[in-house]
């Protein structure tokens, strides 16, 4: 214990010393190199009134949503097509999801004990509301809608291993809803990165033209829920018990 002490410490100062020579007295001569191009034009436009703006003082969300736009759009549709593909190879038939139902019933359903629920109640609560502020502030502070989905499906995860995932699922956390919700995430991307075509006649991901930081905000809250219930969707998936999968597999091969 001891040692484990003298080592958390000893990375500690290290952190500290290596930070305070790099930030404060320049050892590595960052501060003396002149500004690039292209970094000076993304901070002068990232929250100008005029021009190429994003209307948006984070730079970083500027960046990813607007002036590198298509690379976030396609590793959303990335996203998109692994969880098609996990519900592809693990699809069932109406039939089999009803034996699954009628197995899931008799199967025990444990939950941890009181102690370990409650405080996971607590812990879920926090979580939420910081993945909440990281998406919805993801325009003017550091953060976004993938981080911001990111830390709500860890509150999933501690849900499922608290609760199981019966008791979501009579708590009305189905497989159709979350598909439901991600349908509604992508819209919104969709909707939000087609605007400026019908409505200003701009181009595909010209959120610019978008009164205020409409496009920014309206990215962040889709991919947020895009997301969060992608996430939610692979893990009802994958949170049904290995023996009735196979038993269910096994009467398909029958």
């Amino acid at each position: 214990m001891r040692r484990d002490v003298y080592v958390a410490v000893s990375f500690l100062l290290a952190f500290l010393v290596i930070s305070y020579a790099i930030t404060v007295k320049d050892v590595l001569g960052i501060a003396q190199n002149p500004l690039r191009t292209l970094g000076e034009f993304y901070l002068s436009h990232a929250f100008a009134h005029e021009g190429l703006t994003s209307h948006s003082p984070e730079v970083v969300t500027a960046i990813v949503w607007n002036y590198r736009g298509f690379d976030t759009l396609f590793e959303t549709f990335v996203f998109f097509l692994a969880i098609m593909g996990a519900l592809s190879v693990l699809r069932l038939t109406k039939e089999q999801e009803k034996s699954v139902r009628d197995l899931e019933a008799r199967e025990p359903h444990r939950q941890m004990d009181l102690i370990v629920r409650a405080t996971v109640k607590l812990v879920v609560i926090m979580i939420v509301s910081i993945s909440a502020s990281i998406a919805l502030h993801g325009h003017l502070t550091p953060g976004g809608g993938f981080q911001g989905g990111s830390a709500m499906a860890v509150a999933a995860l501690l849900l499922f291993a608290a609760f199981s995932k019966f008791t979501l699922e009579r708590k009305g956390l189905t497989l159709r809803h979350t598909v439901s919700a991600y349908a509604l995430g992508l819209a919104l991307i969709l909707t939000t990165v087609l605007v400026p075509v019908f409505l200003y006649g701009g181009k595909i991901l010209q959120i610019n033209l978008l009164p205020g930081e409409t496009g920014l905000f309206n990215l962040d809250v889709g991919e947020y829920t895009a997301v969060t219930f992608g996430f939610l969707t692979v893990f009802l998936v994958l949170g049904i018990s290995e023996w009735i999968f196979k038993s269910v597999l096994r009467r398909e091969v029958r």
